[in-house]
């Protein structure tokens, strides 16, 4: 080894004492790779001792997949001069493979150039490395699958992390948000409201506020939360941004409350992030294992995190829940995103669960467990329910309207009551001379007085609606036999017979009836309402105010 002239006696010994104490990697070799001089520690990298590496080729120790780019930057040093840091994988003494941290340079002994290479051993930079970007995909899938806007805002505005909902929300890729401010990617300036708190985020005071806005040409309000990031110092480094659309009301469970973009905090903010939303969320293990449960979860489960973390689905929820749940658990460990609702009695009636259940993928690998999220829809399945009930009633007298009592029979036919079914077609006579004479508000007033009758004639487990006009029909439930109906319809012509009190007027109209019962195996009720009208016919042929079969 080859080292300056020092004037010194004793220097190149000093010099080499100093290069073999060193805890790098030192090297020379000719230019075709042959090495003529290692330091202790190359050699320990490798498993032997400087004699048995000199002579050897230096390329031997290098991963093969990597050979080619080592032997290129070897070439361009030897071509320019200039030194080249570079990383590659070496197989050291054990046959494992390691990344090293190469300088190479060039320097010339006896006019001969040499390769001078000064190594460290990076491996635990890299899995480290690797590591941060495993954990960062792992936080951007979970924020990805949520319908809220997460975002993270520096101190200059600009932001440095937003989820798939807000580039969405603006339009663009991720890619073309990321360093822009909001004034840049809406091309208006910030309205002075969201610009002093934006300015009370910065100073250290939490935010939470709605606002109107214009998304796509159309209205919008949104619930807005600004979350300093204050560092361990106190000094605010900017703040996390969580946008609700609340003009879907469905969508308000999902709040959340915080996100950071900084890889090494990732942990951190998954906590923060599930914490701050209503609804649970678990991530569960291809084992069937709990990593992790929100406070949520813990509330819905009535355990502490620490009875939930490791145990498996059936210890913490029980066997029979799981089962009700295992067909849609297996799909999504098969690799498929999958909803679905659950609904369970209680005495103040039903509550409903959605849950959906996101694959867990890390970097394109197999499916290593699911992201679970459940959320009470109960509110907003009896708001369904409510409309649904609005939408099968007539208006005007509160009876079924057609659609509501076909469900009806629907119903019944389904639960086995067909054969014991029976059906009154009812048309009011001289109804129409009351519009003619005192208003259709009058005859609307009359129509009322005529469903309040026909409901006081029936029971409980029998439906009453108006099908249009003044044409009513009756659904008797277990009737035995064609003279309960008789009996009925002939209730009805006397109860519509008798004169109505309304609004001061006394009117008198009529009510012709046409019956029909049971249905055959294999019919449906069209069937017994056609037989019904048709009889209807028959009774105002025959004169009207009277009931045919």
């Amino acid at each position: 080894m080859s080292t300056p002239a020092s004037g010194v006696p004793g220097a190149q010994d000093r010099f080499r004492a100093i290069v073999e104490a060193q805890s790098e990697l030192i090297s020379l070799a000719r230019p075709d790779g042959e090495l003529v001089y290692v330091n202790p520690a190359y050699a320990r990298q490798f498993g032997r001792v400087p004699e048995q590496m000199i002579g050897r080729d230096l390329l031997e120790f290098v991963l093969g997949d990597d050979r080619a780019e080592v032997r290129r930057h070897l070439d361009q040093v030897l071509a320019t001069g200039v030194s080249v840091a570079s990383e590659n994988r070496m197989v050291d003494g054990q046959g494992r493979s390691c990344w090293v941290e190469w300088t190479n340079g060039l320097q010339f002994e006896d006019g001969a150039p040499l390769l001078h290479s000064v190594g460290r051993d990076v491996t635990v930079r890299k899995r480290l490395e690797r590591e941060l970007v495993d954990s960062e995909a792992f936080v951007r899938q979970i924020t990805d699958s949520l319908p809220l806007r997460v975002a993270y805002v520096g101190r200059d505005l600009r932001f440095r992390f937003v989820n798939l909902a807000h580039c969405r929300r603006f339009g663009r890729r991720r890619e073309e948000i990321l360093g822009r401010t909001r004034e840049e990617l809406l091309g208006r300036a910030t309205s002075e409201d969201i610009a002093a708190r934006t300015r009370a985020a910065l100073a250290g005071a939490p935010q939470r506020f709605e606002y109107d806005d214009v998304v796509d040409g159309a209205p919008a309000r949104f619930d807005i939360q600004l979350i300093p990031d204050t560092g361990p110092g106190g000094d605010v480094r900017g703040f996390f941004y969580i946008g609700l659309d609340i003009t879907e009301r469905a969508n308000a469970e999902h709040a959340l409350r915080a996100l950071t973009h900084e890889a090494q905090r990732q942990s951190d903010v998954l906590t923060l992030v599930t914490e701050a939303i209503p609804a649970t969320v678990v991530v569960v293990g291809a084992d069937g294992r709990y990593r992790f449960a929100n406070g949520a979860f813990e509330r819905y489960c009535g355990l502490p995190r620490e009875r939930i973390l490791g145990r498996t689905t059936s210890e913490v929820l029980g066997a029979d829940e799981v089962a009700r749940r295992r067909p849609f658990l297996l799909r999504a460990l098969a690799g498929e995103n999958v909803s679905f609702t659950l609904d369970y009695p209680g005495p103040e009636g039903p509550t409903w669960l959605e849950l959906t259940c996101i694959p867990l993928r890390l970097e394109g690998e197999a499916v290593d467990g699911f992201v679970g999220i459940a959320q009470d829809i109960t509110p907003q399945r009896r708001e369904q329910d409510r409309l649904t009930e609005l939408s099968q009633r007539d208006p005007l007298t509160g009876l079924l309207n057609r659609s509501g009592f076909e469900r009806v029979i629907e119903r019944q036919i389904a639960d086995g009551r067909g054969a014991t079914l029976g059906l009154l077609y009812i048309d009011l006579d001289s109804f129409k001379p009351v519009n003619d004479l005192h208003g259709h508000a009058t005859g609307d007033r009359l129509l009322q007085f005529v469903a309040r009758r026909l409901g006081g004639l029936v029971r409980p487990a029998d439906a009453v609606a108006r099908l249009g006009g003044d044409e009513f029909v009756v659904l008797l439930s277990s009737v035995g036999s064609t003279a309960n109906c008789q009996a009925i319809a002939d209730k009805v012509v006397a109860s519509i017979g008798t004169p109505f009190d309304v609004d001061g007027l006394r009117l008198r109209i009529g009510a012709s009836v046409g019956m029909a019962f049971g249905i055959e195996p294999g019919g449906d009720g069209n069937q017994l309402i056609r037989r019904a009208d048709a009889a209807l016919y028959r009774a105002k042929a025959s004169g009207r105010g009277r009931h045919a079969q």
